[in-house]
């Protein structure tokens, strides 16, 4: 944003978006149009064409307003096993209880057509990736993980079955599932060829 952009525009904006957003949570993506949105705020027509010339362009900012979170994920303590539950849960709670959880499954569908979607998408993903990489990484750096264990593997594996549990099969997720979760992916880790399980002294998690 412009420093010197006039905070009433910044305020407009904003507004339009949560109205945004409150349409999308409530009434589906189709139903965020420029007309809706004026109907909601008071604000002109004119003046939302102004802003978002597509209604597209519209959509996809409120998606940006969604995906977008000011809380600060866990840092690692020292176990990957708890670790992982500590962030995973951190990232499910954060899909469970804030307006993305609730518009995701929308988005992921007009991703499927429109590019600025699916980059939405991606740089969300990119960013929740490399917070579970790190934690991987961390372990190798104490040499509870092997140097060669397949990190990026176990990283999609972690993230990809809760995502698709909860945005896609519509299915709840809880702490004991998720403790569940977690610890076959720990299994995996120490499994025959991953690298760790054939270490000496490494106790699998």
């Amino acid at each position: 944003m412009n420093r010197f952009e006039d905070p009433r525009l910044v305020a407009t904006r904003a507004q339009a978006l949560e109205s945004a957003l409150e349409i999308l949570s409530l009434d589906g993506v189709l139903a965020v149009t420029h007309a809706a949105v004026a109907k909601r705020t008071g604000i002109a027509r004119s003046t939302l064409y102004r802003h978002w010339p597509r209604v597209e362009a519209l959509r996809n900012d409120a998606f940006k307003r969604a995906a977008h979170s000011d809380r600060r994920a866990p840092a690692a303590r020292g176990e990957l096993q708890a670790d992982l539950v500590r962030l995973l849960g951190f990232l499910i709670t954060a899909l469970n209880e804030t307006p993305w959880g609730k518009i995701a499954p929308q988005v992921i569908a007009v991703a499927a057509t429109d590019g600025e979607a699916k980059s939405v998408i991606g740089d969300f993903m990119a960013e929740r990736i490399d917070s579970v990489e790190a934690v991987f990484r961390d372990a190798q750096a104490r040499g509870d993980l092997a140097a060669d264990a397949p990190v990026r593997e176990m990283v999609e594996m972690a993230i990809a079955v809760p995502y698709f549990r909860k945005l896609i099969a519509g299915l709840p997720i809880d702490e004991a599932w998720l403790a569940r979760h977690v610890a076959l992916v720990c299994r995996l880790a120490d499994a025959p060829g991953s690298g760790r399980g054939s270490e000496p002294g490494l106790t699998p998690a």
